[in-house]
């Protein structure tokens, strides 16, 4: 693109954020990056003059009454996460989740020159199935944040209406150097490497498609590229079960040195989920750069350095 837009990301020091943030700065040119966290500092959107860094909380309307009104383009990443299971119905998910959402709609009004909002939404919207998942998939959140992902997604088209083109990114499990370390691959790691054992739930059958972090962040700046619309699963497009992870996870971290624990008693009867990805592949052309044995690699050396 030729001309100057401005680009405002949200979310800009999460774990999507810390990606994006470099290829934004590296392929985009000819922009100003408003860029809005939490921590007043993140080295990843230092050193550029092309990058303002906005220190505050997205639920705060005074934040978005002192944004320019000459942002083009949006990356909404930002999202509160229940870690733990006693929160995943907890109101305040939903709010936290939905507010900011309100608040892009409203003042946006008086962005005349707003062209496209890339919002980050998840597989959580579908409903649980051993099937095939696409974009058309039956839509059933099992908690609060599914189900304010969802509702985010259906907010923002009220949008379209002033020509605004939307897109909203499924994505399903991001996995990378600096993610939480609550979740499933982690603690796998990290039982391989201090424990030297692997817990896996009934029989690991259980499948899950692990997204390396860094393609999803392609994935938002090939819908910028493309200004395209409309919803698209971000996946790997490879779904492997638990038990697979743990025996991927034991070769690559400790040359299988590591248990496999079975726990029999504490049988996972999720199906888990498989995700086609055929249609950001054919409109996008997104090509996933990592397999799951690629991406635990990376991570190895990562965490090393």
């Amino acid at each position: 693109m030729s001309h100057q837009n401005t680009l405002l990301v949200t979310g800009a020091c999460g774990f999507l954020g810390s990606y994006l943030g470099p290829i934004l700065i590296e392929k985009i040119h000819k922009s100003q990056i408003l860029a809005i966290g939490r921590t007043p500092t993140n080295t990843c959107w230092k050193g550029t003059p092309k990058v303002q860094f906005i220190y505050g909380d997205l639920n705060d309307p005074n934040l978005w009454a002192e944004l320019p009104k000459t942002i083009t383009h949006v990356f909404h990443l930002a999202a509160v996460i229940p870690r733990r299971e006693e929160n995943r119905k907890r109101p305040s998910i939903a709010k936290d989740n939905l507010l900011p959402l309100l608040h892009l709609i409203d003042f946006s009004q008086a962005w005349p020159d707003l062209r496209q909002v890339i919002f980050s939404s998840s597989i959580s919207v579908y409903a649980k199935t051993g099937l095939l998942l696409t974009e058309d998939s039956l839509k059933k959140p099992s908690d609060i944040y599914g189900a304010a992902k969802l509702a985010g997604e259906h907010l923002l088209l009220c949008l379209e209406s002033n020509g605004v083109r939307v897109a909203s990114l499924r994505y399903s499990s991001l996995y990378g150097y600096g993610q939480y370390q609550g979740t499933v691959l982690p603690l796998m790691i990290n039982g391989a490497i201090h424990k030297k054992e692997i817990l896996v739930y009934g029989g690991g059958k259980r499948k899950q498609d692990f997204l390396h972090i860094k393609d999803a962040a392609i994935a938002n700046l090939l819908v910028y590229e493309k200004q395209a619309r409309g919803v698209f699963n971000i996946a790997s497009g490879i779904s492997i079960t638990m038990r697979s992870l743990a025996q991927t996870i034991n070769e690559i971290f400790t040359c299988n040195k590591a248990r496999i624990i079975s726990l029999s008693g504490k049988e996972d009867h999720d199906p888990g989920f498989r995700v086609d990805i055929s249609k950001a592949k054919q409109e996008l052309n997104y090509h996933p750069s990592f397999r799951i044995g690629d991406g635990l690699l990376k991570l190895k050396e990562e965490m090393r350095a």
